[in-house]
């Protein structure tokens, strides 16, 4: 005891400090007890947000692209050319023809299905060939082409089953597609439910939450198990409470739900286990020094560790998850902010819009490995070919878009042009067998032919169509002059 005595005589700082940290611990772990209930509220609360944001962003941008791609079905001008000739064609002939240009995109993007209905004929054209013709008052079935085509929406999406493919359950993107003002057909896309089963079960397992989708009665119609529409649809408990509340804590955790457009369902994520509670409840039985260090360690930990998740989740909704490049979303909301951008002193500006050609030769000869490494290959290649501000993107399959501010007048954008054919051109050989690639491009320039970017995208694609249509391997910019002569 004299011993301890003659120690903290000696070291009066330290007792000193020693008895602040002590009495410093007790006051925190007194503080810390009254106010554990509401510190675990906020700890779960931030955690589930985080967590919330990434799986929302993973669907919804799945099921964006889907929409985004059906738009651009809709202002494509081959398919819009296609259905003129409905009525001048014999019914086989046109009717292989659509057949044709449907499983060719339903392959792309590895669909289990497209679409499109006539609303001249009323005639349903699937991959297949014709389907049937759609009457409401034979089949109630086609109840929801009635009601779709009168609500006047531009598009929906809905979770039912194929009636073309023993009543699968599939995730429908349905858009109106209309040609000057007048709606001339109704088309869309059958994703596979495994598309958004799989995300589900990839986030829940990784993050141990659960997660699942309700209606607006707040059933569940889809979770990791798969569709509940029939024999087990059934109601979570926790979601019957969820009706006028999107966020809510409960016993077993916290729970936040939003609505998805895309889908017409609500997203639900119920955490329990990113909890400062267990911590807290270790850390007393210890020392409550070690309490006051562990609590600054998790506290800094959780919030660095989900404030990365979170912005690399985010990034990730703009970004192709294959080449790294801007995704379609990524290019439109670059683009859209360039040109709105009015501190800007923008004298033109060029839209590029590639098509890599024989990519499906690729793809059936050596397999979707080898078409994804030519894939990122392009990508790579098509990046170092501009500069660090201009706007670089996938926009699916084999089609590419660059946005350049730095290519306005139509003799550098000329030379760009044929600079990328010589550069974007390779032979893929493998066992003997040799496929020649090369690259098709179709430019619009800003604000000549366009002073958006939907008008940009739909010139670029008439003269990215030109090309492929004519001998591959070129380019065009876009002119009315030549389009009014190739139509003549």
């Amino acid at each position: 005891m004299k011993k301890v005595k003659g120690f903290f005589k000696k070291n009066e700082l330290l007792a000193t400090n020693l008895l602040i940290i002590v009495c410093g611990a007790i006051f925190a772990f007194l503080l810390s007890y009254s106010s554990l209930d509401s510190m675990m509220k906020k700890d779960m609360e931030r955690t589930t947000n985080a967590l919330f944001d990434g799986i929302y962003s993973s669907i919804s941008s799945r099921l964006e692209y889907s929409a985004n791609f059906t738009n651009g079905m809709c202002n494509d001008y081959f398919l819009q050319s296609m259905l003129e000739k409905e009525d001048e064609m014999p019914e086989e002939e046109f009717e292989q023809l659509m057949a044709n240009y449907l499983d060719n995109i339903r392959k792309a993007n590895k669909w289990e299905g497209t679409y499109l209905i006539s609303c001249k004929t009323k005639k349903y054209y699937t991959p297949q060939g014709i389907g049937k013709t759609v009457d409401a008052t034979k089949d109630k079935y086609d109840l929801w082409y009635e009601n779709f085509v009168k609500s006047g929406i531009e598009y929906g999406a809905d979770l039912t089953y194929d009636q073309f493919n023993d009543k699968c359950y599939v995730i429908f993107t349905d858009r109106r597609m209309e040609v000057d003002g007048k709606l001339r057909a109704v088309l869309g896309c059958a994703m596979y439910l495994s598309d958004v089963t799989d995300i589900i079960k990839k986030q829940a397992k990784k993050y141990n939450v659960d997660v699942c989708l309700t209606d607006k009665t707040g059933k569940t119609t889809l979770d990791d198990k798969g569709v509940n529409l029939v024999e087990s649809y059934y109601s979570r408990y926790y979601t019957s409470d969820m009706k006028k509340r999107n966020q809510i804590y409960t016993k077993d955790g916290y729970i936040i739900r939003k609505y998805i457009p895309d889908m017409g369902m609500y997203l639900v994520v119920k955490n329990k286990h990113y909890t400062v509670a267990n911590q807290f409840m270790s850390i007393f039985a210890g020392t409550v020094f070690y309490a006051i260090v562990m609590i600054i360690i998790l506290t800094c930990f959780n919030f660095y560790k989900f404030k990365g998740e979170k912005a690399i989740l985010k990034s990730n909704t703009y970004k192709d998850f294959l080449t790294k490049i801007f995704n379609v979303k990524g290019l439109q909301s670059n683009i859209n902010l360039f040109i709105n951008d009015k501190s800007r002193n923008i004298e033109g500006a060029a839209m590029f819009m590639l098509d890599i050609d024989n990519f499906k030769e690729v793809n059936d000869t050596f397999g979707h490995g080898k078409g994804d490494e030519l894939i990122i290959k392009f990508a790579n290649e098509l990046s170092k070919e501009f500069r660090s501000g201009d706007i670089v993107g996938r926009l699916g399959g084999d089609e590419f878009m660059v946005f350049s501010p730095t290519l306005s007048d139509r003799k550098s954008i000329e030379k760009k042009a044929k600079e990328l054919q010589n550069k974007l051109k390779w032979t893929i050989e493998e066992n003997g067998i040799k496929v020649y690639v090369s690259v098709s491009i179709g430019v619009a320039i800003y604000p000549t032919d366009g002073k958006s970017y939907e008008e940009l995208y739909k010139l670029a694609d008439k003269a990215l169509y030109y090309v492929k249509e004519h001998e591959k391997n070129g380019y065009c910019i876009y002119s009315e002059k030549i389009f009014k002569e190739d139509m003549s």
